[in-house]
């Protein structure tokens, strides 16, 4: 069974991955084929990162209050106290600076890890670097279909998600009818146009068979 990656996807959680494969990773460098400067490297990643981090809430909200008396000034309501102008935010010293790519970085020393005969699920799972299990229910999938009209032709717009390809239908005033199997999106149907709704729907295709159900139902006027 395959697996989802092993980082999140959000920068917030990434502080919380990365901190925890810092600290993880410092007593077992060595150990990996590491050198002590390597787990050095990663902790001033994972330290800048979360400096670099903190600083863009700490300007967010320093925005946000200054958007905030700026309306007040700029609007009122009349004879309501202004206040003081807001302070400008506290800027802790900046850490040891990396260079750019963090990630990519962390993403070599990952397969390197993995790669080393010392390597274990244990070591694995304590770093955080093993993906969880994709589950994936063929039965509920089901295409959402989003129509637009480019270059004269319309265009139907899809997400292939874990699907192979999607088997298309459409209605053009005489019933539904087959039009594609597409396996890369978007599907451009060449029919020329002429005044009427049109209806396309389509299902999920997974090894040459149809899964899952079949998609709401898209309507456009050309």
């Amino acid at each position: 069974m395959s697996k989802n990656t092993y980082l999140p996807n959000t920068d917030s959680d990434r502080v919380l991955w990365l901190n925890n494969f810092a600290a993880k990773f410092t007593p077992l460098a060595v150990t990996l084929g590491f050198v002590a400067a390597d787990a050095t490297a990663v902790t001033n990643d994972a330290t800048m990162f979360a400096y670099l981090m903190g600083q863009v809430e700490t300007f967010t909200t320093a925005k946000e209050q200054r958007v905030q008396y700026k309306n007040l000034i700029k609007d009122g309501p009349l004879g309501k106290p202004g206040g003081t102008l807001p302070a400008g935010p506290a800027v802790a010293a900046p850490p040891t600076i990396v260079a750019p790519g963090i990630f990519p970085r962390i993403a070599q020393m990952v397969q390197r890890i993995k790669n080393h005969p010392t390597y274990t699920e244990a070591i694995g799972a304590d770093l955080g670097i093993i993906g969880a299990e994709q589950v994936l229910d063929d039965s509920t999938m089901k295409p959402e279909l989003k129509l637009k009209i480019k270059g004269g032709q319309v265009v139907v717009h899809w997400v292939k998600g874990k699907a192979d390809a999607v088997r298309i239908e459409s209605n053009k005033g005489s019933g539904w009818q087959f039009l594609a199997v597409d396996s890369v999106p978007h599907y451009q149907d060449n029919t020329p146009i002429t005044t009427g709704t049109w209806q396309y729907r389509a299902m999920y295709i997974i090894a040459d068979e149809l899964v899952g159900q079949m998609s709401d139902v898209v309507t456009i006027n050309v």
